[in-house]
Parts: structure tokens; sequence; C-alpha cells
């Protein structure tokens, strides 16, 4: 390594001893728990470090001294209240969200509370929710705020030049549809509220400035049109910026910068989305960095300043587009210290001299270091879920091919431990979504899969998102068709390499990953041997009725109209509950009993279609207590071990 490079350590600090590392089972059990240590987050001038933590089912914050890691206090609520996030909002003091539980859900829900305290433990105040100023475990109250109402916030901005007063955003609740929202001064001891500003649009999420003005908002049109504002810091007007029905394409504000300009993700014609300066008045755009394939994520320090874009272009890397930046610097030198793995800066010091960095990989969970600009020393701090194995990790590698109307289709292939990736088992997993979300290089909740001995396959088909507008609309009404049809060349393109043994080959997926699976042994019942549907839209008119984005929203149904169709007959056509008797393929169903997003009426309508239809139906496996996306480590366990022993029982064990 050159002597200019970071140099890299073992630092085992003393809460290392608190992480809860206990002798191997196996590797289902151990990949259904939950990380162990979810964030690290250094105080400004880097004197404490925060560490969100989950342990026994309950995040708390655990603060400690540095650099000597001696151990200082925990933010910790009674009874089923527990911390969902935290932010530093002054050199001792932070606020966090709080979450709670339910008896009848396995998920945490939030009120939109926020809670302050300072890193020794002491001036814990409940500041804003239901229960502000008095015990977090209490019966909910009116906020504590000047008027008569109820309502919900989120951190905006910590407001670093002003150590007392964070800027919040406020949601009311009182108007139904139609919630208003504010941004607010609160101050992070008593939580008392000042300068309140109301929004342009309702539901809408508030930018502000680096001075702590409202600056941009963002909502969703009844049309289910993507509206920006732009608030004139002259004359305090907001005007209507930009307005963009969905499936069009992006412009989406990031942060002002000192000049008057605007950092934004912009996509060009026929251009992923990239980051761009824009001038407000007369909406001139100068590129800073554009890439052919996918969209740019950038990345902001402390004060909101870009010093480079994530991109996922296969495999993940990291575009400096200010090299003069400390962090910009530091994060060219990480792909030398950290070779075949992603490394980000996660959190530093507002003098940069200490920096907490994240790295990703997929043969190791998620590891957590710290740098130190001053001895150009990386130190270990801990691994996110020490109790596994890495050996028993599989390996994952970026994969293209053509799809057969000649698209170039990007996806991921991941090998058992030890395979020599010919001939395997194999289970395709499309992802869910499916317009917006797509896959990535690492460790996800699929791992598990090729854990077990099993090829897997994942394919960011046409209608995913981080490829651009145009490649995400053209999956749009082709839900049933082209969007299909991608999945199964994926396929035929792993046996034509030598990958896949086509005589084992099964298909899994959540969500719309459930809908595909059932899609895909309908439409191909001779390419697959078993199918596990989980959280899958089976029934079109159900999704329609009484999904909660399409119930609960003026514009959800309006989204199901320009992704499915806007007629009955498009929504039958896209059922896979209609094609029953074509299925000769064995599946197995997977259902969260309070899942609110895909409801579990979608499997109980598909098992009703097979007795219907004289078949048998599949078994249904219900996860109590779960919404759509599992949560609870015992149901996880049971989901995953259900589905290998589902592909055991058609495809054999690898």
């Amino acid at each position: 390594m050159k002597d200019r490079e970071p140099r890299v350590s073992r630092l085992l600090p003393l809460f290392l001893l608190l992480l809860s590392v206990v002798g191997h089972t196996d590797i289902i059990s151990d990949l259904a728990r939950k990380p162990d240590v979810l964030s690290a987050k250094l105080s400004p001038k880097g004197n404490y470090l925060g560490v969100l933590r989950e342990q026994d089912d309950e995040r708390t914050v655990v603060f400690f001294s540095f650099p000597s890691m001696k151990p200082l206090s925990v933010m910790q609520f009674p009874g089923r209240n527990e911390v969902g996030d935290f932010w530093w909002v002054n050199d001792d003091r932070v606020i966090a969200s709080i979450l709670f539980e339910r008896d009848q859900f396995e998920s945490e829900l939030s009120w939109g509370e926020l809670y302050g305290m300072n890193a020794d433990g002491t001036k814990g105040e409940h500041l804003f929710g239901l229960r502000a100023g008095g015990d977090v475990n209490s019966m909910p109250r009116r906020t504590q705020v000047k008027r008569d109402e109820i309502g919900s916030a989120q951190l905006l901005d910590p407001l670093w030049d002003d150590p007392r007063h964070v800027l919040i955003e406020i949601v009311n609740w009182s108007r139904g549809y139609n919630l208003v929202v504010e941004s607010a001064r609160m101050d992070v001891y008593s939580g008392k509220l000042s300068d309140r500003k109301i929004g342009p649009a309702s539901n809408a999420q508030i930018v502000a400035d680096r001075k702590g003005q409202p600056r941009f908002a963002f909502s969703v049109s009844d049309s289910q049109e993507q509206v920006v504002h732009y608030r004139d810091p002259d004359t305090g007007q907001w005007e209507e910026l930009s307005r963009t029905p969905y499936g069009d394409r992006k412009l989406i504000p990031q942060s002002l910068l000192d000049d008057g300009r605007i950092a934004v993700l912009y996509e060009p014609e026929g251009k992923p989305a990239g980051l761009y300066l824009m001038d407000p008045k007369t909406q001139e755009k100068v590129p800073v960095y554009q890439h052919e394939r996918v969209d740019a994520s950038p990345r902001f320090d402390w004060q909101d300043r870009i010093f480079g874009v994530r991109l996922d272009d296969g495999m993940p890397s990291f575009a400096i587009t200010d090299a003069e930046h400390p962090l910009g610097a530091l994060s060219a030198q990480l792909p030398k210290v950290f070779p075949d793995r992603y490394a980000a800066v996660v959190n530093s010091t507002h003098d940069f001299r200490l920096s907490v960095i994240g790295v990703e990989d997929d043969d190791h969970t998620t590891e957590y270091y710290l740098y130190d600009t001053a001895s150009r020393q990386m130190s270990l701090l801990f691994d996110s879920r020490p109790w596994i194995d890495d050996g028993r990790l599989p390996t994952m590698r970026p994969v293209s091919f053509s799809a057969r109307d000649g698209v170039v289709l990007q996806g991921y292939l991941s090998l058992p431990p030890g395979s020599d990736g010919k001939n395997l088992p194999l289970v395709l997993v499309p992802h869910g979504g499916p317009h917006g979300p797509r896959d990535y290089w690492g460790s996800g909740w699929e791992s598990f899969i090729p854990a077990s001995g099993y090829a897997m396959l994942q394919i960011n088909y046409r209608g995913s998102g981080g490829y651009g507008t145009d490649f995400e609309r053209s999956g749009f009404r082709k839900w049933t068709t082209a969007m299909q049809d991608d999945l199964t060349d994926g396929v035929k393109w792993a046996i034509a390499e030598g990958i896949a043994d086509p005589e084992r080959i099964c298909i899994h997926g959540w969500s719309y990953g459930g809908f595909a699976a059932v899609m895909s042994i309908i439409r191909e019942p001779d390419l697959y041997k078993c199918a596990i549907a989980g959280a899958g839209v089976y029934d079109q008119d159900e999704q329609y009725r009484n999904a909660d984005f399409a119930d609960q929203t003026r514009w959800g149904r309006k989204y199901m109209d320009k992704v499915i169709g806007p007629s009955e007959e498009d929504r039958r056509a896209a059922s896979p509950m209609n094609y029953v008797d074509r299925i000769r393929t064995p599946l197995l169903l997977v259902h969260g009993t309070e899942d609110n997003r895909v409801p579990i009426e979608h499997a109980y309508h598909l098992i009703d279609a097979y007795r219907k239809a004289g078949r048998t139906p599949p078994e249904l496996i219900e996860l109590p207590k779960e919404f759509h996306s599992p949560n609870n480590p015992k149901n996880l366990e049971r989901w995953y071990r259900a589905t290998i022993q589902f592909i055991e029982q058609h495809i054999g064990k690898p």
C-alpha cells in the first residue's frame, strides 16, 4: 500500500463487547436475524459516537465518549416504544424519532414524535408529538404547540449556526386528504415552536436552504403528477417550478449553492438522471455528472454540499464531483483500501478530521470503520452482524444479456460458496415494485437462497428503476408480457451459458415478484419446476379497491390506470387468478396477515380460483401480525425455511 493511502488496523473498542455474538446455529437462522448495529454517527466535534442498535428486538442508541470509547448513556424508551433514528443537532445533543409497537402488529409504527437528549443522558425531553411534554409511554395527547392541533413532525435541518434550534416539518392531521404542511423552528430543549411557514400544497415535502428558510416543496397532485414549488427568498411567495406526470422526465432539486444555483437531478432526453446545476430563474441546466446507463445518486456533507455520486452500473462505484472537497479526496482513496468491496463515507465531523466509513460486500456482512485524517489510520469499529460466518455467504457478480427484442438487461448472479458456477440448480428472484425499485449488488434478504446452495439470478427487467424514465416507462402496461419475457430470457441465458441445469429451476419473488412468480408459471409452464409467491398481486381489482395507496390517496388508482390500464378488462387481463387453468407447476404462497399494501385477500382469491376450477389449491403460509415487509425474525425464519424445503422437494438438494 502506498504511504499516502490510509492504513487499516483492527480497533476493537469496548462496545464490541456489548454486541450479541452467539454460537453458530445455521445460516437461515443467522440471516433471519436483524443487524445488531444499524448506523454510527460522530458528533460535530468528534467528542461522542452514537450507535443505533437493535438487540432483543428493541432499537436503542448507545453513546460513547470519543476517542476513549467509554460508555456514557443509552437512549431507551419504556414499554413498546423504541428509537427510529437519531440526528446530532449540536455538539452535545441529539434528536430522535420514536417508534411504537402494537400487540396486533410485528412492525413498528410512527406518530411522528420527536425526543431530545444530551449524549451524557441528561435533559431528556419529549419535544413533539401526541405525547409531547409527558412520559413517552403515556396516553396520547395534543402536541405541544400554540394552536389546537394534532400532527406529526420530521427533522428538516439541524441549523448548525443555531445550536438551540432545528427546522422541522409538521404535517397537520385534521383535514383528511388535505394535510396541511408547515415548516417551523423548534427549540431542541423545550420543544417550543416559532417561525412557522405553510407549504404550497397538501402532503408536500419541504426543502430548506442553509439558513433554514423553505425554498422547495415536493408534492403529488390528485392527477398523480410530481409538482415542485419554489419559494422566492425575497418575496416569500411560492411559485410552481415544474409539474411532471408520472412516468415523464424527472427534475428533482437536491441542494442550494451559495451562488443561488440549485443542484438538481435531471433527465435529459433519452438519458438517466444526472447531476446538474440549474439557474432557478432561467432554468438553464449545466451538467456536473451524467452517466449513460444508470441514475446518479448524490452524496452530501453536513452542509449539504455534494462531493460525489454513487453509481450502480453492475458493481457499485463512486464518481468524485468535487476533488477539492475533503470527503471527495477521501472517497477517491477508498477503492484502493477496500478492493472488490464498496466503501463510502457515512458520517464525518464538521472539520472532516474523523469519518465513519461503511463497507458493503456480497460475501461479507456490512462493516463500519473509523478514518482519522491526522494519522491516516483506518480502524475497524464493528461488524453489523458479528454472528454470521462470512465463509458461508454467497458471491455475487453482475451479468448482462440481450432480451429477445435486443434490449440489453443487467442483473446479478449469486453462487453458493465454493461453486464453480456450472450446471447448478437455479432460483430466479424477481424484485418487487416493479416501477422504481431495482436489484443492487450486495447481500440482501434473498441471500438465504444461494447461502443454502442454490444459484440465484436477479434481473433488472424493463420497468425497473435506476436506469432512467424511458426504461422504467417501457414496462408500463407490460406486466404480463415484455416484463415476463425479460425474466424468461434471463433464465434461458443462464441455461445457454451452462450456469443453470434446465431441469432444476424454480422462481421465488415478493410483492410484484410474487405476481411475477405466478405469471411466470402461467406463461412458461415447462420452464419452472416450482414457484414460491410472497405477498403477490393476483387480483388487480382487489388492488384497485383496497390497497392502501389506492384506498387512502387520490392518485393511487390513477397510478394503476397508468401502469396496468384504465379499464376493468385491463385489470382482468393482468390478474393471475384468471389463468389458474394454465398452471401445472407446484406453487407455495406466503403472505402477511396485516398486509395493507397487497392485502392477504389476494392469496384467498387465488386459492378460490383454484377451487372453482376444480384444482387442488396451493398451500398458504400466513405470517401473523406482519405488514407488507415481514419484520419478526421468527416469521422470517419460517418463510425462509419453508421456501428452501419447497425448493428441495421439487428440484432436490443442491
